[in-house]
């Protein structure tokens, strides 16, 4: 048995619509729903159950939550949260976690069903650069509908880890 982690299994977030998120995903990456834990339909589940076991604020609850398998990656958690309402997602200059990035073989194939969806892409694709440069390596950043930001990745040659590194970039295997 070992103390070190195997890697991370799934990252969650919270989004206005629940439903109207899950189908972007499907749309946009082919995503498919693994499971639903709270649908619209049941009983919204309430802080006073969840408070001390994942500090959902009192006065509010999951309204629905489905975890979603995307490729060889990460699986994503979606959650809708009866909370007072803001429409300013997170952005890159803020506190917490702001984006997640998507490795991909093509990234003019991938945005292109990404802006089919409904995202909205920023400018790009761009050479990578730094450590992350070589013939092929692009990348790329979007807006999902509810405005979350996603990376895209294409990386096409290797990329220069520092010297000493004891450990290599990991990327999701190929379908």
């Amino acid at each position: 048995m070992t103390t070190r982690p195997r890697g991370i299994e799934h990252i969650g977030f919270t989004v206005p619509d629940h439903d109207e998120a899950v189908a972007f995903f499907e749309r946009a990456f082919g995503a498919t729903v693994l499971f639903s834990l709270v649908k619209k339909s049941d009983e919204p589940m309430g802080a006073d159950e969840l408070n001390s076991k994942n500090g959902l604020a009192r006065g509010t609850a999951i309204v629905a939550v489905s975890m979603l398998r995307l490729g060889n990656g990460p699986n994503l958690e979606i959650f809708e949260i009866d909370r007072p309402k803001s429409d300013k997602p997170l952005g890159i200059s803020d506190m917490g976690m702001h984006h997640f990035s998507i490795n991909v073989d093509d990234i003019d194939a991938v945005t292109a069903s990404f802006k089919a969806a409904g995202g909205k892409l920023l400018d790009g694709p761009y050479e990578l650069s730094g450590q992350e440069e070589g013939d092929g390596n692009f990348g790329q950043f979007g807006l999902t509908p509810w405005g979350m930001l996603v990376e895209f990745e294409q990386f096409k040659s290797d990329i220069e880890l520092d010297d000493g590194a004891s450990e290599t970039r990991w990327y999701p295997a190929t379908n």
